[in-house]
């Protein structure tokens, strides 16, 4: 799965990490507005932290502990609703964003939060120099003019080329405000807890490597923001992070009442569809196929791409997955701004002329194993071989296909990209399919389509949303026709909960901060 980075290809978080796990250890006092409650809330995640530097995260636990540590400025709700953090006001254009402070914000040691400690954190971010992630989902190519004026509270931020993603940026968990204690120090902010450096609701208390973190809530926190489908419940006194890596184990768990919370991918989830369970399901990756277009490639031959994308059938890779998902008509799907839903510009499935083009055409197929095994990889080949192509599979780790893939290290043809996307956006997948290739940047299949490139520009040149989508819709159509990408499905999650916790689902996310406890 790919995850947010600057320019340049990494290694890929293990799907299941995304996978929250929680349970309460006592009751809890408070009422439904989220005030502080008397219990700690234990949640697990499959996989152990890379950093606790936001900046620098590029796995779901880091988001996670992010989400608790270090607010933003602003944060983006259900429908790409951009909603309050640690600005209580914004106005944004493609080139440029100022946003006001909320008055009275603290660091986590008491210590005033001023407009120039915004500004400073996120310099930070947005130097290349200091190896962060995913910073250009916020300002785009070039590194933009952070400025602050303390008196008035704002913090400004100028653009070097129009960039219509902004606050979307803004509110990943990489951009989360990191107090100058932390700036001071950031390999002990990688490392764990740096004392007064955070914004967030939440303090990181102890940390075990492997084995577990303690949070424990700041009092009278005010910056936490307000989403639409917030939980009813306390908002627990402590957090207790473990590290479970088995997801039939934490099923078991939740059904024994040790845990309370649960997300779940695979057939388990089935268990918990009556009893009092809070479901709730969203998108966890978007599926497509993805050539390398370098010469000498089948994939760089247009008509190999269109038999390929006619002989996979997306409806049949849905139902490999169990059928819960979506079948896409684009890289990302229907809850993505400005998404494609026109049918007709993705190539029909159709054996017959597939087998026309791709008998006797010898294909490398890389894929990661991560997601069901890989048992999607294994529909794609087999697709590929009733075709008449001869395909060589290769289901590999993540840290392998990254490398070899997206690093474009290894030897491959096609790869069932599984896109973890984060922003929920169509850059997030559009900026590994264009610009420069590994690497310097992260076209990782090589693909050169102008006219693609070209409609990226306008979107993200855009002033509204009609502009916006005008821009891609051109990009789209043009990366669509040509079979750059072929568009499969979505892979599911489910997130359960127990009938005495609940928490909201941003975005396709689970979202930390608003975890509750139920009296």
């Amino acid at each position: 799965m790919t995850r947010p980075r600057s320019a340049a290809p990494a290694a890929l978080a293990v799907s299941a990490a995304l996978a929250l796990a929680a349970c309460t250890t006592s009751s809890s006092s408070g009422g439904g507005d989220g005030a502080k409650g008397s219990a700690t809330f234990r949640f697990a995640a499959t996989s152990d932290a890379n950093t606790f530097d936001p900046a620098k995260g590029t796995a779901s636990t880091d988001y996670a502990i992010a989400r608790l540590q270090y607010a933003t400025l602003i944060n983006r709700d259900n429908g790409n609703k951009i909603i309050a953090g640690l600005a209580e006001k914004w106005q944004a254009a493609p080139t440029t964003g100022t946003f006001t402070l909320r008055a009275g914000l603290t660091c986590s040691d008491g210590t005033p939060l001023t407009a120039t400690a915004v500004a400073a954190s996120l310099k930070r971010w947005a130097d290349p120099r200091n190896g962060g992630s995913g910073y250009v989902y916020a300002f785009g190519q070039g590194t933009p003019t952070i400025t602050a004026d303390d008196a008035a509270r704002t913090v400004t931020v100028a653009l070097a080329k129009p960039w219509s993603d902004l606050l979307v940026g803004l509110s990943l968990p990489n951009a989360g405000i990191v107090c100058p204690s932390g700036l001071k120090d950031p390999k002990a902010l990688a490392q764990g807890p740096v004392k007064g450096a955070g914004t967030g609701a939440y303090t990181l208390t102890d940390a075990r490597r492997g084995q577990s973190y303690t949070f424990e809530r700041r009092d009278g926190y005010k910056a936490a923001p307000v989403f639409a489908g917030a939980a009813a419940g306390s908002s627990p006194a402590g957090l207790r992070l473990s590290i479970v890596s088995n997801e039939s184990t934490a099923a078991n768990q939740l059904s024994t009442g040790q845990l309370d919370y649960a997300p779940l991918t695979g057939p388990d989830a089935a268990r918990f569809a009556k009893g009092g369970y809070g479901l709730k399901s969203a998108p966890l990756l978007r599926m497509f196929l993805v050539f390398n277009e370098r010469e000498g490639r089948p994939g760089a031959d247009p008509a190999v791409r269109r038999a390929v994308a006619q002989a996979v059938d997306p409806a049949a890779f849905n139902k490999v997955f169990g059928g819960k998902g979506q079948v896409m008509r684009s890289w990302s799907d229907s809850g993505s701004q400005c998404v494609n839903t026109d049918a007709s510009l993705v190539p029909a499935t159709d054996a017959a002329a597939a087998r026309k083009k791709l008998a006797g055409v010898k294909i490398k197929l890389v894929g990661t194993n991560a997601i069901a095994n890989g048992s999607g990889n294994a529909y794609v080949q087999e697709a590929l071989r009733a075709a008449g192509a001869d395909v060589a599979l290769r289901n590999v780790d993540n840290a392998t296909w990254a490398t070899d893939v997206l690093a474009d290290k290894g030897d491959w043809d096609v790869t069932v990209m599984a896109h973890l996307n984060f922003a929920g956006t169509l850059t997030s997948g559009a900026l590994l399919l264009t610009g420069p290739t590994p690497p310097q940047g992260r076209n990782f299949g090589g693909i050169t389509n102008t006219a693609f490139a070209a409609g990226i520009g306008k979107a993200m040149a855009a002033g509204d949303e009609a502009a916006k989508c005008a821009g891609w819709a051109e990009a789209q159509k043009a990366l669509l026709e040509r079979a750059d990408v072929v568009p499969l499905a979505t892979v599911p999650v489910a997130f359960v909960f127990g009938e005495n916790a609940d928490g909201a689902i941003v975005n396709g996310t689970p979202e930390p901060s608003t975890f509750r406890i139920k009296s």
